[in-house]
């Protein structure tokens, strides 16, 4: 065994023959001197390592979005364990270095036909075993060091025989992006010396297995056949704008806690702080008033333009920016040679986004939650759309509202919203993916279908609930 921290990392590969966790599937050996647990974190786990051949620099403090392949990638696991009662008295406290890197043995693969990650089995031993009669609350938060202002740790502050008396959060300093970010918690309890899922005195109790998830929404766009012109101006760049930015992320209302403050809705916002500090506007607005999602250089992607190197250079003279340009290329300055496969002649953002609330004013005003502009070399915009969701009258369910009324030293409170959603004004859930353009991971079998600019009369953003896809074939 690997020692970590405060506490012993045990993996096995029973679960279901390595291929995922069950309570039938497997049975730990336990004293009563010793404990195990599952921690499990959702999406199948990918190291972003910049391709074959290719050492990016480090740390890796982030991974883009490259696909809809629900991937991870992340080097920390913080686990926090209290007793469920006044005072919360923290009983065990560990992290795991390294849970994304398939180099070591962190953690391991396991898929099943409701969705797929990795996952590692934590032992307790000696002193840091539950005991029984007591409920127990577990967190768990993976993060990649370096994101979130570069010095954030979950649970800072706590140690064991603490009390703890806040929520986390995860906050984003002015100037920076929100990163990918995973969280959880489940109620633990001890029945002849093995820890189970659930209350006392429940009636369904299992194995101990704490499921942590996506916390933060995702969106990317994936274009091709773009227009060198545009009512009479060049185009330099694509550029997504948002009108809504949040600044914190809230760790709360998860869906493994089985108690009344719990709810099972899967639209979730849980972001706060929402902030002003506007770096775009609007097509037709003589002020900031958005936010820049991601921009797109199209000198980056077909560079050589002999007149102006700010513009993209159009080699074949056609009009348009796509696969018959002999110039076209990756732009390596925001994707490391070998780290996403794109289909020839087309250009890829993206940008993780924390979750954010429709308001009443967004519809009675028409103002957009997304708008893709083309911008000329002075960042004008020649050309604009205010992009619509895909089936926003079907997702019609009340969103969940996660809230910290009183700061973070108060409690969650966790409310049902009214579903204010128009096509082009709604709301942005956590551990969801929006998507314009269809992007596989790979090339391999021609799955990618990038937006076609020439001809496109309006942009549709597709939502990819909890980052997965209907009929996916994934290929390990």
């Amino acid at each position: 065994m690997k020692r970590f921290g405060h506490f012993y990392l045990g993996l096995t590969a029973a679960l279901l023959g390595g291929a995922g966790y069950s309570d039938s599937a497997y049975e730990p050996t336990e004293t009563l001197s010793e404990q195990q647990f599952i921690v499990a974190v959702e999406s199948m786990g990918e190291l972003f390592t910049g391709g074959e051949g290719v050492v990016p620099t480090l740390p890796t403090t982030r991974r883009p979005i490259s696909s809809v392949a629900p991937t991870q990638t992340f080097d920390k696991l913080s686990i926090l364990i209290v007793e469920y009662r006044t005072p919360a008295r923290v009983v065990f406290k560990g992290t795991i270095d390294d849970w994304s890197s398939p180099n070591n043995l962190s953690s391991i693969p396991w898929s099943l036909e409701s969705g797929q990650g990795r996952y590692a089995t934590v032992s307790l031993r000696g002193e840091q075993c539950l005991v029984e009669g007591t409920d127990y609350m577990a967190y768990a938060i993976g993060y990649q060091s370096g994101t979130f202002g570069g010095g954030y740790q979950p649970f800072a502050g706590f140690e064991v025989g603490d009390v703890y008396n806040r929520t986390e959060v995860a906050t984003v300093p002015l100037g920076d992006s929100a990163e990918e970010i995973f969280a959880g918690a489940e109620m633990f309890r001890v029945e002849n010396g093995k820890i189970l899922s659930g209350r006392s005195g429940g009636t369904d109790a299992g194995q101990g297995v704490l499921v942590v998830r996506r916390q933060v929404a995702g969106t990317f766009g994936y274009f091709t056949r773009i227009p060198v012109e545009e009512n009479g101006s060049r185009v330099a760049k694509l550029r997504l704008v948002a009108t809504r930015r949040n600044q914190t992320v809230i760790f709360g209302g998860f869906r493994g806690m089985d108690d009344a403050y719990d709810f099972s809705k899967d639209n979730v916002i849980n972001g706060m702080n929402p902030r002003t500090d506007y770096d775009a506007r609007l097509a037709g607005s003589s002020r900031n008033n958005a936010f820049e999602v991601y921009e797109i250089d199209l000198a980056r992607w077909f560079p050589g333009n002999p007149e102006d190197p700010r513009l993209p250079y159009d080699s074949n003279a056609d009009g348009y920016l796509d696969s018959d340009d002999a110039n076209w290329q990756t732009d390596e300055d925001s994707y490391l040679q070998g780290s996403i496969s794109l289909a020839r002649g087309s250009v890829f953002g993206e940008k993780f986004w924390i979750a954010v609330d429709m308001t009443q004013a967004n519809p009675d005003l028409s103002i957009p939650t997304f708008q893709m502009q083309l911008l000329d070399t002075r960042g004008d915009v020649v050309k604009f759309w205010d992009v619509v969701l895909q089936d926003f009258e079907s997702a019609g369910e009340d969103r969940t509202l996660v809230s910290l009324p009183n700061g973070v030293l108060g409690r969650t409170q966790i409310s049902q919203v009214e579903n204010l959603d128009t096509e082009t004004c709604f709301s942005l859930v956590r551990n969801r993916l929006y998507t314009m353009g269809e992007k596989s991971q790979s090339q391999s079998y021609g799955e990618d279908v990038p937006v076609d600019l020439s001809v496109a009369g309006v942009l549709v953003l597709n939502a990819n609930h909890e980052w997965q896809i209907q009929n996916s074939i994934f290929f390990n």
